[in-house]
């Protein structure tokens, strides 16, 4: 089973990466769970929360931060790229980063539009990838 945390914020891109994803997950008849929280700053304690569950084989965060005026996109961004950095050092559970750090919407919507690169579609791809791994191993 997949773990799909998907940040609310930033949704016109966030619910485009999360349909790249589960469209690909359903094809590959994988089983997933999809959870919504706030921001992606919410992802990192939603994750820790799921993993400790015992109940995902992977999980995936999906959000977009996108750069505004101030400094709060380095600031999130940071948090966010540590805070999912520790618990995958600590956890033997596969987290997938689809956070989409981008410096404007245009590049957000080039990585989240269906019908063009949408990273949603690389993140299943990559839990996919993990769980099989992690089987063999």
């Amino acid at each position: 089973m997949i773990a799909i945390i998907k940040a609310k914020f930033n949704s016109h891109i966030t619910d485009l990466l999360e349909v790249g994803c589960t469209d690909y997950l359903t094809e590959q008849n994988m089983a997933f769970t999809a959870f919504e929280c706030p921001g992606a700053v919410e992802t990192v304690v939603y994750a820790n929360k799921l993993i400790s569950t015992g109940n995902y084989n992977a999980i995936i965060v999906i959000g977009a931060i996108i750069k505004g005026d101030t400094d709060h996109y380095e600031y999130v961004c940071q948090y966010v790229t540590n805070g999912i950095s520790q618990l995958a050092a600590m956890h033997t559970t596969p987290i997938i980063f689809g956070i989409l750090t981008v410096q404007n919407e245009e590049l957000a919507y080039e990585r989240a539009a269906i019908d063009r690169m949408n990273k949603g579609k690389e993140f299943g791809e990559t839990a996919k990838f993990m769980i099989e791994a992690f089987r063999i191993i």
